[in-house]
This record gives structure tokens, sequence and C-alpha cells, in this order.
């Protein structure tokens, strides 16, 4: 046999060996392939302490505020705690509101404990979803499809909502009374416990604020180019009219049960004004004008008025019975939230620096951004503390707003206005 015969046996032998071991690594071994995950996507969900074991949910129940119903668990650990600041969700939402139920734990020693609840809705899908402050889990509690809800607006109970969204393939907001029932023999394995059911209410409505103690609402309604204050329950039954006036573009607030405020929306191009109504006697009354960029956040007792002004840049300043005085910090004040049970207290959302701008316009556009600090103020001894620097907790860049506490103001809520991810801050840690 000749030389170069054998020489290409040997070469065709050793392409069989190859193939055969190149076989037996990647597939009778089972190596998978590695995939990399760039960190610095924006759009990659890193969560809050990732060692921590998720604890079992207690499957809490939403009930009445008067109501004792309680329900019992074998899985509650009561010695539980989570960390300070806690990302609830990162999908985008579409408001939320806390209240508080009774959880009764199982066992020989059985006993009762409240947990404070968080109650969402995906803003794609209109799914509810709640969050208690006993497990890291997230309980989905209704699978009804409404999409693209933009705001939201709960009673006490949490069992009740307006919805507003922009009817598809237009601009225009059309506005739903929900009410979240129990689905009838709902088998809690196969589905979600509650369904919504509701109906439309006016087109007019441009604005919704809730009362303080949670059982009705004040719209804001444009008819014939004027602006039209209404009282009403969430379903818009027994609607009384108590303010009218040329101007449309107002934002509203309902701070204590007979005083609601109406502001004209905030622009660094044009005064604005503030005016209280009266909902017992409909009078109304001017409290701040000719201010540019005005924002306003009354205080629980309507006693005081925190106020931002805007321009190439934005001030805070409070304003207590004829005194006015700047604030230490300086932020927008739609990102704060005054106490109810502390009534000179006020939570805000402060900046850490603020950017080249025209505010508070360039904000609202979302044309610049913020990274936020939590502060306290305590508006009768002008004393402010730093309650929690978010970057330092959750290495993520926290533009906070729609600030809410829980019923006991244990925990802060609020939105992060870059992906609109709802966040909770425990205020005892």
């Amino acid at each position: 046999m000749r030389k170069s015969t054998i020489f290409i046996i040997i070469l065709i032998l050793l392409a069989i060996a190859g193939a055969g071991f190149y076989y037996w690594l990647y597939f009778m071994r089972g190596v998978e392939p590695v995939v990399i995950i760039d960190s610095t996507d924006p759009n990659v969900f890193t969560p809050i302490n990732t060692n921590v074991t998720p604890r079992p949910t207690a499957e809490p129940i939403i009930t009445p505020i008067p109501d004792t119903t309680s329900t019992t668990t074998d899985n509650i650990d009561t010695t539980f705690q989570m960390p300070k600041l806690r990302q609830i969700s990162s999908t985008p939402v579409a408001g939320m509101s806390a209240s508080t139920t009774k959880i009764r734990t199982g066992g020989l020693a059985s006993t009762t404990v409240e947990a404070v609840i968080v109650r969402f809705m995906d803003r794609g899908t209109g799914h509810v979803s709640q969050a208690n402050n006993l497990s890291f889990d997230i309980e989905k509690i209704s699978n009804t499809t409404l999409p693209k809800i933009y705001e939201t607006y709960w009673n006490k109970n949490l069992n009740l909502s307006i919805l507003r969204y922009l009817k598809e393939n237009t601009d225009i907001i059309t506005n739903f009374y929900a009410e979240i029932r129990p689905v009838p023999n709902a088998i809690a394995s196969s589905t979600t416990p509650f369904e919504i059911k509701g109906k439309y209410l006016s087109e007019n409505i441009n604005q919704v604020a809730v009362s303080p103690q949670g059982d009705r609402i004040f719209t804001w309604n444009i008819e014939g180019g004027k602006g039209v204050g209404y009282i009403s329950a969430f379903d818009e039954k027994n609607k009384t009219k108590i303010f009218e006036t040329p101007i449309t573009q107002m934002n509203i607030d309902w701070p204590e049960a007979s005083v609601v405020t109406a502001t004209t929306k905030s622009s660094s191009v044009i005064n604005g004004y503030a005016y209280t109504i009266n909902t017992k006697t409909t009078e109304s009354k001017k409290v701040l004008g000719g201010i540019r960029g005005l924002s306003i956040k009354m205080s629980n007792d309507a006693k005081k008025i925190l106020y931002s002004s805007g321009g190439s840049t934005f001030s805070t300043n409070l304003l207590s019975g004829l005194e006015n005085s700047e604030v230490i910090f300086n932020t927008i004040v739609d990102k704060c939230v005054w106490s109810k049970l502390r009534k000179n207290e006020v939570y805000c959302a402060v900046p850490v620096e603020i950017p080249t701008g025209t505010y508070p316009d360039d904000w609202y556009k979302g044309v610049v951004s913020f990274i936020d600090q939590i502060w306290i103020l305590d508006t009768d001894t002008g004393e402010v503390h730093l309650l929690a620097n978010l970057l330092d907790l959750s290495k993520t860049l926290i533009d906070a707003t729609e600030l809410t506490l829980d019923p006991s103001e244990n925990y802060l809520y609020f939105i992060n206005k870059r992906d609109l991810s709802l966040w909770s801050l425990d205020l005892n840690q």
C-alpha cells in the first residue's frame, strides 16, 4: 500500500475520533450554552436583596376598615422583617392605595396580627394585584383585562375604583367606575378570587380627587367651555355641583373634609392661582396667586400650604396663616404628601441635584428626571430629617412621585416616574 494512501486513512480516522469526542462533550454530557446578560441594560430587573429567601404568603383578604373579619393561616412568621426599601412591582402601575386587614395565624398558639396591604393595577393589562408587609409574594386578585389604564382612584376599602384610560385609537379619555367583586364559586387554584364589574361615567370628567374619608369623589368637569366641580359617590350617584368658573385647566385635591383645592395647571410661562372651595357652603377663596410654576399641597387640617414655584429652577415655600417662609430643601410639591396623624409633618421626595431645565414643565414632560432622597419636614419647628437615600438603598435611579401613606403611616409608597414601578419605604427602620 502506498504511503499517501496510508496517510489519508490516518487523517480520516482522526477526524472520526474528533467528531465522536465533540458529540460526547456537547450532547452526551448535556453542556448548555452560556447566556450573558448586560447588567447595565435598564430593561433588566435586578430585585432588591436577591439573597433573601421569600417567606410563605399569608394570602390576606381585604375587608372594610370597620369590619374585624380575619383570615387564618399557618404560614405567618411574625418575626419576619422586610428590607427598608422594597420594589413591589417592576412593571408599570396605574396607581395604588394602602389599607390594613387582620390576619390570624394558625396552630395552637393562634394570634391575630395586622397586615398592611397595598393594592395596585397593572398599567398595561388592568389586572389588580396586592402585596403585604409580611411576605415577598405578590398576589394577583383579578385578571379582568382592561388595557392601557393611566390613572386609578381608590376608596378606603380598596374595593371601588375610578379608572381613567384613553379610548382605543383616540385621544378621548374614558372614565370607568369599577367594583372589585368576589368571583362566584371561585376555586383558588384555578382562578383569581375577584373580578371587575362596573359602568362608564361622565365623559366630561377631567380630574378626580378622593375625599379624606375615602368614601366620595370630587370631579372637575369641562362643560360648555367652563370648569365645573361636583361632589358625588364613586358611581356619580347623589351628584351635587359646588363650583363653576371660566377656567377649565385646573388641578384639584381634597385635603380636609370641608375643603377642596383647585389650582391652575402649572407652567413656568404663566402665573398660577390657587383657590379653596368649601364643600358645605360652596364658598370659594383665592389663597395664592401671581406665582409662575405654582403647585400646592394643603395640609390635612387645611391650615398650611406647601407650594413650589418654577422657572429655570424651582423653590419650595410654606404658607402658614399670614406667614410665608422658605423651606430648607427644594422640590416640586407634587412629590410630597402630608401626614394625617401628625398634621404638622410632610414627607417629600427631594432631588439630590436639579438639572438645567425649565420647571416644572420639563419634569412633567419627562425631559428631565431626578435622583431623589426622602425627607420629612416638621412645619411647626422648621426641622428636616433625611429618612432615606433611595439610590444608596436600591442602586436604582428613582424619581419618586404619587407619594402615599398607609393608614397607620408605617409605610410610604411611591411610583418611580422613570419606569412607573411601585416601591415601599419602611418608616420605622
